[in-house]
């Protein structure tokens, strides 16, 4: 039952698997129905579990620590027959759980006899969640997490047991973000001392008050009045004060998963640590946070893919916006050296309405799968009656999951049990990558801006919407195949173009690194504008300055003639009109110069002065003629630009097409493949096809 993680691949007992795992709570299933659930799980391709523990449920009162003294709390049975099944189990104490879990399963009494614990707004008000970093928190916490150590450590993988990951925590900075704010706990940062955790960390970032307040053009006396300037200022200074203290909230999650690890580690728990991202946004979180676990094995990091969990969610079904989301969390975490996981993939909803149907699960699926997904974890497996007063969604935690509370199956049953097919007879997708035609330019502060905005027409947000809306869309909706490249970690080859959806600032490795690009012969295409500043929101014109392209603000300009294609291209935001230089060629006018094709270095540069929304086929043809001129190789050729497609490519030669309808009626599509034709391949609504080769 030993799972391992090599060369970003899953292996089990030795042998290369997908890892499809299945959310399993002993403190909710019925402790008799046990055996038949797992080996239901068994029949439907999974080959491990995965459950919480709850420290709501383990100490119901402070100092009161129980374990195994009643069926809803016997975490040893449960892992005993795990191990009698040979299914290896995934364990995750917290000390947040959430799963609709009141407090997100940190106990009532916690934070009703210690409010001081409780984490804060901006303004000081308290939010309904715990100071991670508070040292009275964990030091009630670490007496739990010893107490379930002492549980488990006789079921490790290294005992001969199932427990093969243990999971820090949940969804980190999620019980905070979601409700609106960071943490700002006067007593945890330390504010208003020159001794508090905040002035060590501007003291060893800066060196001296007067590197702070020239940074952030404050007139501050001492260490003892910094405090974070808060997002209703919005120019250079605050934002960059507000990036510090987000990045200090970061580096400070990353200690107290640290904690965790350190406390498990005292107590003999040798397995690998696991953690998930709440969703595709917070990922790029933890570029900071991994670092600090490689001393400890490394900490595996996977992905939460919902689409769908009540009606304030964007999605009732899988559509052509998770699809994107999708490609962006598994390249965000193929950057991140990790084999692309689902650790929470939606196996129901914690809402009747809308309704979680078989056929948009399993179209779910198969798209992870057709993005790149090597191991899973279906949250939840099956579900049963909550604890007595810790339910949040009410007494009953059916999760509309395959497996009904009460034992039934659920007709999604099948739907998982088909994609289990599915994965099995694909096994040689593990070693598999996407076949790329360009690459887009990435930067994680893209994901992390919305925590210290930067107002401005071209900020980094606003630059991960036209990635996501306007190029990532038109380019799935084309042949050209498109993967993100983390460009402040890395300088791309020059085998495919590479695009960048500027804004006014990026990083300033991430301007050299696209200088070197440029130099060594690359083909950039540049959108709406080149940076100005670097991460700290200093002046940085590297990348500008090497390209050399200026432009004039004009009055908003929406049509535009091009040069490389018949029809005019409407809905396009364009602000700039470019001054050409007389050996550039203008292929774009909109009705100034409004995309130009210019040599630099050794390379060569198209500059587009404007951003797009995708509402147009003639946008999708405007891209397609970009990249034809810069030599893109096409991936797949659909001739229904709403049906996405992905290649995937095996280390043995094998090659899988998947070929997308994300939508609520029945489409069809010519497919062209390394000169093979398939004609109207007919699919019915929200269904998956492939075509292996």
């Amino acid at each position: 039952m030993k799972v391992e993680i090599k060369n970003r691949r899953f292996f089990i007992d030795g042998e290369e698997k997908y890892l499809v795992s299945g959310e399993f709570h002993y403190f909710r299933v019925p402790y008799e129905d046990w055996e038949r659930r797992m080996n239901l799980f068994k029949e439907m391709g999974g080959n491990c579990l995965s459950t919480y523990v709850p420290w709501c449920i383990h100490e119901r009162e402070e100092g009161d620590i129980r374990f195994d003294d009643e069926p809803r709390r016997a975490l040893s049975a449960y892992l005993e027959l795990c191990k009698k099944l040979d299914i290896p189990v995934i364990v995750r104490p917290g000390p947040y759980c959430y799963s609709e879990l009141i407090g997100g399963g940190v106990p009532t009494w916690l934070t009703e006899k210690y409010p001081e614990v409780l984490s804060c707004r901006y303004s000081g008000e308290p939010l309904d969640s715990v100071s991670y970093m508070h040292p009275l928190f964990f030091e009630k916490a670490e007496k739990y997490l010893r107490e379930f150590a002492k549980i488990i450590k006789p079921y490790l993988a290294s005992e001969g047991g199932p427990v093969c990951m243990v999971q820090l925590d949940n969804e980190i900075t999620g019980v905070h973000i979601w409700a609106g704010s960071i943490d700002y706990n006067k007593d945890t940062w330390g504010f208003g001392k020159t001794d508090g955790r905040y002035a060590k960390y501007l003291t060893e970032r800066y060196g001296s008050l007067e590197n702070v307040n020239n940074a952030y053009n404050t007139g501050w006396m001492s260490f003892a009045d910094a405090y974070p300037l808060g997002k209703n200022s919005a120019d250079r200074y605050a934002c960059r004060c507000n990036k510090d203290m987000f990045d200090f909230y970061l580096d400070s999650c990353g200690e107290y998963l640290e904690k965790i690890a350190v406390c498990l580690r005292n107590e003999g728990i040798d397995s690998q640590f696991c953690h998930n991202a709440g969703n595709v946004n917070m990922t790029g979180y933890f570029e900071k946070i991994l670092p600090r676990f490689e001393k400890y094995g490394g900490l595996f990091l996977g992905c939460d893919h919902y689409y769908n969990l009540g009606q304030n969610f964007e999605e009732n079904n899988p559509t052509p916006y998770y699809a994107l989301d999708m490609l962006r969390s598994y390249d965000q975490l193929l950057h991140l050296g990790l084999p692309q996981t689902v650790l929470e993939l939606p196996g129901g909803s914690p809402s009747d309405f809308p309704p979680i149907l078989p056929q948009d699960l399993l179209a779910c699926f198969m798209v992870n799968a057709a993005m790149g997904m090597k191991g899973l974890n279906y949250y939840i497996y099956t579900g049963g009656p909550n604890y007595e007063n810790t339910g949040g969604t009410g007494d009953i935690y059916d999760f509309n999951a395959f497996v009904h509370a009460d034992g039934t199956l659920n007709e999604t049953y099948y739907a998982a049990k088909k994609f289990g097919e599915f994965l099995k007879d694909h096994a040689y997708l593990q070693s598999a990558e996407r076949k790329l035609s360009v690459r887009v330019a990435c930067d994680q502060e893209y994901y992390r801006s919305p925590q210290y905005p930067y107002e401005s027409e071209n900020s980094q947000t606003q630059a991960k919407t036209f990635m996501k809306k306007g190029v990532l869309y038109s380019l799935l909706a084309s042949e050209y195949a498109p993967g993100l490249f983390d460009i402040p970690h890395g300088v791309p080859d020059t085998d495919m173009p590479l695009i960048l959806c500027g804004s006014d600032s990026l990083t300033r490795q991430a301007q050299e690194n696209i200088v070197s690009f440029l130099e060594s012969g690359g083909k950039l295409i540049v959108f709406q504008t080149l940076p100005s500043l670097d991460e700290n929101f200093e002046s940085c014109t590297v990348l500008k300055d090497f390209i050399g392209i200026k432009t004039e603000k004009i009055e908003e300009k929406n049509i535009a003639e091009c040069s490389f294609m018949p029809s005019r291209v409407h809905q396009l935001s364009c602000k700039y009109a470019l001054i050409p230089e007389k050996d550039d060629d203008i292929l774009i006018t909109c009705p100034y110069p409004a995309a130009l094709r210019r040599k630099v270095g050794n390379g060569e540069v198209i500059f587009c002065s404007f951003t797009f929304t995708l509402s147009q086929r003639t946008q999708v043809d405007m891209l397609r003629g970009i990249l034809a001129l810069f030599g893109a190789k096409p991936a797949v050729y659909h001739s229904n630009p709403h049906i996405f497609t992905t290649v995937l490519e095996s280390e043995c030669g094998k090659k899988t097409v998947f070929i997308m309808n994300l939508y609520s009626s029945p489409q069809s599509t010519d497919i062209e493949f390394e000169g093979k034709a398939f004609k109207k391949i007919a699919l019915d609504a929200m269904e998956v096809k492939t075509i292996d080769l």
